[in-house]
């Protein structure tokens, strides 16, 4: 608050307009206490006059409409109390007829029955001036009314008699009221008067000042970089300086217009660098970062401009590098230098490759390359390789195996090649496969659609399934617990994606149940329900299990739960690559797939948008 007020003070004495208005404002408001002060008296004493004169016009009315001889013979009165009344309505006041003797013979306020009960008036200050002088005038609360009244009376002398008093009466707060309207007119035109003289002089402070004014503001005008208007013409001296001052912001506006087009092609190229770019001022503070270097921030890029590089970056290794670029790693002088350094940002692991070159101007930029999809394909691409050429060695063994036994029996019968051409055929059927596994899942992993997206029955496809995985030869002695909906459970999406995954997920649960039960015991259970605006599949069975340290990686290429099982040595023996064609599948339609595995028993959850 007193911050406020030393401004407004600052503001009216600090300026030349200030002070002429502040001048002109004590001007105006002692002239107006000093016109309204007397002004006001003269109004409440000509108002007091006026009032007095219309109560003694009532009093010499009323004196007129009475017979001057009735009070001294005892006649009643000669007029009516509804008459007393209506005149009091009338004149506009309260009118009392007292007799000499104090008594009160008539009141247009009080009923003529109560009139006994009314207090003698004859010690009333204006009626005992009446009675002895002829007249007589009073302010006081009634008694009768207890409201507050200005009382004139005056004595109606009869020729030999003692006469009477006739005492007219006004609520003083119509008098006051009326003092009041006529001290608020006056005053709102001493302050309308005074506004507009201040308005006036305020106007002309202002026309004094301006040429002044707008040197001022086109002077800030050029510091901020905006256009500025120099005033032209008026006094010498201010003419002179706004030349000067026009010709020097001229000067000063294109150098900054062209600082300004080089910061914002500079803050294009860093914004639109396909790199992370960074740059560190000679204290260490970030002055410009792009959006590609937020993973490695700890707030947006927008908000850790000013801040310092070791406070606002998340990785060691990065802080480590702008440290060593700045002294060399030796204390000596600054020189580039490189990291490359892997970062995990939201459960992902990102490698990056970071450059910090030092400039002539003390300043720092740090080059940031995501290295993440190319480490990514490379791992992939060995992986891919390895495990790939690992899968293929196992049929193409067995064929080469057999052609060199075929080859070696030049005199056989059929019947006795016939095994050996079975081997190759069933090898050639099960490579075959591999193929088209691979083929698929590099389709699905690199977003090209295998079909068309259809509207078809979940619940449906599940029952086909479920049928289709009961008529294999392995499920025999498995017991069933499948719960499917009746209705349909309308879904789009393409139909062969979806029914490879379930299929798999089935083919998984036949196989290893009857890999711990021989014969009977085995148990496999289907379940599709509607929760909320997804689908969820559930396929569990009480197989071999899934070992707790290979649940994680069940989903991935060449994937296998069985360690020891032979790759190729059973004929229901598969690759590893049905889990991760039906992950990928499920998740190119939005949907997600989870497993949970005890010792002796397996559980896949499928859900799906509706």
């Amino acid at each position: 608050m007193s911050g406020a007020r030393m401004s407004l003070r600052a503001r009216l004495t600090g300026t030349l307009a200030g002070r002429v208005a502040l001048l002109i404002v004590l001007t105006i408001a002692m002239s107006a206490i000093a016109s309204g002060f007397f002004v006001s008296h003269d109004v409440k004493r000509e108002i007091n006059s006026l009032t007095m004169d219309n109560l003694r016009t009532s009093v010499l009315v009323i004196a007129k409409l009475l017979d001057p001889g009735w009070a001294d013979h005892g006649t009643e009165m000669p007029i009516s109390q509804r008459e007393l009344e209506g005149w009091a309505y009338v004149l506009g006041a309260r009118i009392t007829i007292i007799g000499t003797d104090g008594t009160v013979r008539a009141d247009s306020s009080v009923p003529p029955d109560s009139l006994a009960a009314l207090d003698n008036h004859r010690d009333r200050p204006e009626v005992s001036d009446a009675l002895s002088g002829g007249a007589g005038v009073d302010m006081r609360r009634s008694e009768t009314t207890r409201e507050p009244y200005i009382y004139y009376a005056l004595l109606d002398r009869t020729e030999g008699g003692d006469g009477y008093v006739i005492r007219c009466s006004l609520p003083q707060d119509r008098f006051y009221g009326m003092v009041s309207r006529v001290r608020g007119s006056i005053a709102a035109s001493l302050l309308l008067a005074g506004a507009a003289a201040l308005a006036v002089g305020i106007v002309g402070a202002r026309r004094v000042t301006r040429p002044i004014r707008m040197l001022i503001a086109a002077s800030r005008a050029a510091k901020e970089g905006k256009r500025a208007i120099y005033p032209a013409g008026g006094a010498a001296e201010i003419d002179e300086l706004s030349r000067t001052l026009r010709e020097s912001a001229r000067a000063q506006s294109k150098m900054m217009s062209d600082l300004r087009d080089e910061r914002n092609e500079l803050e294009t190229v860093v914004q639109s660098a396909p790199c992370g770019l960074m740059m560190l001022d000679a204290g260490g503070r970030i002055s410009r970062v792009n959006v590609a270097l937020a993973p490695l921030l700890r707030e947006p890029p927008e908000d850790a401009a000013g801040r310092r590089a070791d406070g606002a970056l998340r990785s060691p290794e990065l802080i480590e590098l702008i440290a060593s670029a700045r002294d060399g790693g030796d204390g000596s002088a600054g020189k580039s230098s490189e990291t490359g350094f892997a970062f995990r940002h939201n459960g992902t692991e990102l490698f990056f490759k970071a450059r910090a070159v030092p400039t002539a101007t003390g300043e720092l930029l740090v080059v940031l390359d995501d290295e993440t999809e190319r480490k990514r394909m490379e791992m992939a691409r060995k992986s891919f390789v390895a495990d790939a050429g690992h899968e293929f060695q196992t049929p193409l063994t067995s064929i080469s195996a057999a052609a060199e036994l075929l080859a070696s029996m030049p005199d056989s019968t059929h019947k006795e090649r016939a095994p050996y051409i079975e081997e190759i055929a069933r090898q050639r059927k099960r490579m075959t496969a591999l193929v088209d596994d691979l083929l698929l899942l590099s389709r699905l992993e690199s977003g090209v659609p295998t079909c068309q997206s259809e509207d078809f029955d979940l619940a449906e496809l599940c029952r086909e399934l479920v049928d289709d995985a009961r008529k294999n030869p392995l499920a025999s002695g498995i017991e069933w617990s499948v719960s499917l909906p009746g209705g349909r459970i309308a879904f789009n999406g393409r139909k062969k994606e979806i029914g490879r995954s379930i299929s798999n997920l089935l083919d998984n649960a036949v196989k290893y149940t009857r890999k711990r039960f021989a014969g009977s015991g085995g148990g496999i259970t289907v379940s599709l329900a509607p929760e909320g605006a997804e689908c969820v599949l559930h396929i569990g069975d009480n197989g071999i299990g899934i070992p707790r340290d290979k649940l994680a990686g069940i989903f991935g290429r060449f994937e296998r739960a069985e360690t020891d099982r032979s790759r190729g040595g059973e004929s229901n023996g598969g690759y590893g690559l049905g889990l991760a064609i039906a992950k990928t599948a499920i998740e190119s339609h939005g949907g997600r797939i989870d497993a949970k595995s005890s010792g002796d028993s397996t559980d896949f959850f499928v859900r799906l948008k509706r």
